[in-house]
C-alpha cells in the first residue's frame, strides 16, 4: 500500500470545453472518472487509488482530471461505455468508469476499478500507476498513429450503426418472435432470470415474457413465476426493509450489489404488480406493496421535494461493504428476541455468514417456505407466520437504529416518469391508493418546475436552472407517465403536457429514417461534444425509444391524430432489418412495441353519465386485471376529446355505466357489470 494523503489533491475538472482545451494547451491526456453517489468500487476507489500520493503525482504531472456524476451527465457516460478503446483495457462496462482520452476526444483506453499499483487483494496484476505512465509515454511516441485509428475506428463505428439502421426489414410477428426465442436461449431454468452470474433482473425481457403467458404461453409463465419467486424470496430484494437491490452477484439471487436505484425498483414495482394481477399469488402482491413502501419512506415519496430521489448507496463509510443491510446471529438475536429462532430458521442465516470478507454477516434470503420450515421446526404453520412477521418487524425497527446510506435526493425526469408510470401501474393493479397519490403529487410539482417554456422536460435542475433539457429519456418517460396519468384521471392537462413533449420528439428527436435519437442532432467537431445516437438497447432499463413509439401510439388513440401512430411505425421500421435474436435479452422494449403496433391497442372504454359505486365498480375489475397493451379510462363525455372517443364506441347515452372492450377496431359485446367485464376480458386474448 503506498502513502496516503488526508484529502485528495487532485483537482478535477468538469466536462466541457476547458478541460479539453486545458489539454490541448498543456498537451496532456485527459484521465475520466465517472462514477456515482450510490457506487460501491467507486467509494472504494476514492479511498484506495486517489488518495494515493504517487497516483495524485502522476496524475497532476501528466493529466488533466476530469470526473463526471454518470447519473447527471448520463449521455457523456453511455458514449464511453459504447465506445470501444484504441489502446486496450476493459471492454466490459461498468463504474466507476477509468478513463484516458486525447485532447481531440479520442477515447485511448477505458476500464472500471484500479488499485494504485498491482495488488493481489484486489486480484490486480496492475495498477492505475503503471497504466497511466505507459498510455502516457506510448501516446507522446505514436500521436499520429493515434489520431489516424481513431478517425478509421470512428468510420467504421458509424458504418456499423449505419447498417443496423439502414438494412430493410418487414415489421411481423416474426421479429417479436426471433427476439422471445433470443430472450428465452438465456433463461436459467433452475434458479430463473437469465444469465448465470452476475444476474441482472432484465424487466423488459420479463415484460415480453409476461406478455406471451398471458396469451397462455406456458413455457413463458413458467419462466416468469419460476424468475419471480426466486427474486422475492432472495437476497436481492431487501426482505426487511422492502426494495430491490441493483443485482446479484451469484446466479441465485441470494448475495446482491446493495445500492437500489429508483429506475430498478420503477421496473420491477410494474413486473409484480402485474404479476399478481396476472397470476394472483399473493407473495407477489406483497413484494408490490412493500416496494411502494420503500419509494414512499426512503425515495422521498411522503415529502415535499419536487419529485421522487434517485438511488440509495450501498455502504455509509468507506469501510463499509452493505453492513446496514445485513445480520450477523448476535444481532438478530438481539434484535428479535423470542422470535429469533424462527427467523434464522425462515431466513437461512448462519454464523458463518455469506457476505465475502465480512466473516458472521448474512444477507437474509427465504429458500424454504414456510411449510418447509415449519415441519423442519415442528411447529404450526400459522404460528410460524406469525412469528417470521412480528420478527421481521422487529428487525426493521432495529435497522431503523442503524447508520443508514445515504441516499441521492437529485430528482431526474426520466427516472421518475418510470416512478410515476410504475406506481400508477400498480395502484391499477393493488388498489393502494397511496402510490396513486405519491404519483400524481410528484408529477403535478415536475410540470410546475422542471420544464421549460415549450413544455419541455430536463433531465434534472440544479441550483434552480434547467439541466440538459430535451432529451429523449426524459420526455419519453415522462410523456408516458403523463399519458398514464391521464388515462386514471381524466385530467386534460396531462393529456396537453404529454402533446408537449409529443411535439418535442417528432420536431426535435427524429432521424430522417424516422429513428428516434437520444438528443438533438447538430453538427459539432468540438470534442466535449456527444453525439445523437439512435438505440432500441434495454440497458439497464427499457430503451427510450421504444417507451416513446407506444407512448405516441397512445396518443394516437386518445386523440384520434394518426400522425402519432404513423410515427411509431417508422420508427420500428428504421430498426426492423437490424433485429439480432443474439441480442434479444436487450430487445424486450422493442417489441413490445412492435406487438402494440401490430395487436393495436386493446381499450376499455368506461362510459358513465356520472361517477357512482357501479363506474368505481368496473373501473376497480378493468384495473385488476393484467392485459398487455391496454388503455382503460372512464370517459367525462363533457370533455371534447372524451367525448369523442364515447360516441365512437357508445351508439346512444345511457343512464347506467358501460364498459366497451375493444380491440383491432372493433369491440366485444358491452359489459354492464364487473362480473360482465372480466368475463369479456378473457376474450381478448
Amino acid at each position: 500500500m503506498g502513502t496516503q494523503i488526508k484529502e485528495a489533491a487532485i483537482q478535477w475538472l468538469d466536462w466541457g470545453q476547458d478541460a479539453f482545451e486545458r489539454a490541448r494547451n498543456e498537451e496532456k491526456l485527459i484521465l475520466l472518472d465517472s462514477g456515482a453517489s450510490w457506487c460501491h468500487w467507486c467509494h472504494v476507489m476514492d479511498n484506495v487509488t486517489y488518495q494515493d500520493k504517487e497516483v495524485v503525482e502522476v496524475i497532476n504531472e501528466k493529466y488533466v482530471p476530469v470526473r463526471i456524476d454518470r447519473d447527471r451527465l448520463s449521455e457523456v457516460d453511455a458514449m464511453l461505455q459504447r465506445s470501444p478503446s484504441l489502446v486496450g483495457g476493459q471492454e466490459v462496462g461498468g463504474w466507476p468508469l477509468t478513463a484516458v482520452l486525447t485532447p481531440e476526444g479520442n477515447l485511448l483506453y477505458k476500464a472500471t476499478f484500479l488499485p494504485p499499483r498491482a495488488d493481489a487483494n484486489f486480484g490486480m496484476s496492475t495498477g492505475l500507476i503503471e497504466i497511466l505512465l505507459q498510455i502516457d509515454s506510448y501516446w507522446r511516441d505514436h500521436r499520429e498513429e493515434i489520431n489516424m485509428a481513431a478517425q478509421q475506428l470512428q468510420r467504421a463505428t458509424d458504418e456499423t450503426q449505419r447498417r443496423m439502421f439502414e438494412q430493410p426489414g418487414e415489421l411481423s410477428t416474426e421479429l417479436i418472435d426471433r427476439i422471445a426465442s433470443g430472450i428465452k436461449q438465456t433463461y436459467e431454468s433452475q434458479f430463473g432470470g437469465f444469465g448465470r452470474s452476475p444476474k441482472f433482473y432484465n424487466a423488459a425481457a420479463l415484460e415480453l415474457i409476461m406478455r406471451q403467458a398471458w396469451a397462455g404461453d406456458d413455457e413463458a409463465r413458467e419462466m416468469i413465476e419460476t424468475s419471480l419467486e426466486n427474486i422475492a424470496c432472495g437476497g436481492v430484494y431487501d426482505q426487511i426493509g422492502g426494495g430491490f437491490h441493483r443485482y446479484s452477484v451469484d446466479e441465485k439471487w441470494v448475495l446482491p450489489h446493495f445500492e437500489k436505484m429508483a429506475y430498478d425498483n420503477a421496473a420491477m414495482l410494474a413486473v409484480f404488480a402485474n404479476a399478481y394481477a396476472m397470476t394472483g399469488r399473493e407473495d407477489f402482491g406483497r413484494v408490490a406493496a412493500e416496494t411502494i413502501e420503500w419509494i414512499a419512506s426512503t425515495l422521498g415519496g411522503r415529502g415535499d421535494s419536487v419529485g421522487f430521489h434517485a438511488s440509495q448507496d450501498a455502504d455509509t463509510d468507506a469501510d463499509d461493504d452493505g453492513d446496514y443491510f445485513t445480520w450477523t446471529l448476535n444481532e438478530i438475536r438481539s434484535a428479535a428476541g423470542e422470535d429469533a429462532g424462527p427467523l434464522i430458521a425462515y431466513y437461512n442465516a448462519d454464523a458463518e455468514g455469506d457476505v465475502p470478507n465480512r466473516p458472521g454477516r448474512n444477507v437474509l434470503h427465504a429458500p424454504r417456505g414456510l411449510e418447509e420450515v415449519a415441519a423442519m421446526l415442528e411447529m404450526p404453520i400459522d404460528r410460524l407466520a406469525s412469528s417470521v412477521e412480528a420478527g421481521r418487524l422487529k428487525l426493521r425497527a432495529a435497522r431503523a437504529r442503524r447508520k443508514a446510506p445515504t441516499v441521492d435526493t437529485t430528482v431526474f425526469a426520466d427516472v421518475n416518469g418510470m416512478l410515476i408510470d410504475a406506481l400508477i401501474t400498480a395502484w391499477r393493479r393493488t388498489g393502494i391508493e397511496e402510490a396513486r397519490t405519491m404519483a400524481l403529487t410528484k408529477l403535478d410539482r415536475m410540470l410546475a418546475s422542471m420544464r421549460d417554456a415549450s413544455g419541455v422536460f430536463a433531465h434534472y435542475v440544479l441550483d434552480g436552472n434547467l439541466e440538459s433539457v430535451g432529451l429523449l429519456s426524459d420526455q419519453a418517460w415522462m410523456g408516458r407517465a403523463l399519458v398514464t396519468a391521464y388515462t386514471a384521471t381524466g385530467n386534460g392537462e396531462y393529456l396537453a403536457s404529454a402533446l408537449q413533449v409529443a411535439k418535442h420528439i417528432l420536431g426535435k428527436l427524429r432521424a430522417d429514417d424516422g429513428s428516434f435519437v437520444s438528443s438533438t442532432m447538430r453538427a459539432s467537431q468540438s470534442p466535449e461534444y456527444v453525439p445523437a445516437v439512435r438505440s432500441w438497447d434495454d440497458a439497464p432499463v427499457r430503451s427510450p425509444s421504444s417507451v416513446a413509439a407506444c407512448m405516441l401510439m397512445d396518443l394516437s388513440v386518445l386523440t384520434g391524430n394518426l400522425e402519432f401512430n404513423e410515427a411509431g411505425q417508422r420508427a420500428l421500421e428504421s430498426f426492423a432489418g437490424g433485429v439480432d435474436p443474439n441480442w434479444g435479452l436487450f430487445l424486450g422494449g422493442y417489441a413490445m412495441a412492435l406487438d402494440r403496433l401490430l395487436e393495436g391497442p386493446r381499450t376499455i372504454w368506461i362510459v358513465a353519465p356520472r361517477e357512482d359505486g357501479a363506474t368505481l365498480e368496473l373501473e376497480r375489475a378493468a384495473d385488476r386485471a393484467f392485459v398487455p397493451n391496454v388503455i382503460t379510462m372512464v370517459l367525462n363525455t363533457s370533455a371534447p376529446t372524451q367525448k369523442e372517443i364515447a360516441l365512437r364506441v357508445a351508439q346512444k347515452a345511457r343512464d347506467n355505466p358501460v364498459a366497451y372492450i375493444c380491440r383491432r377496431g372493433g369491440c366485444l359485446t358491452p359489459a354492464h357489470d364487473a362480473d360482465e367485464l372480466r368475463s369479456r376480458l378473457k376474450d381478448l386474448r
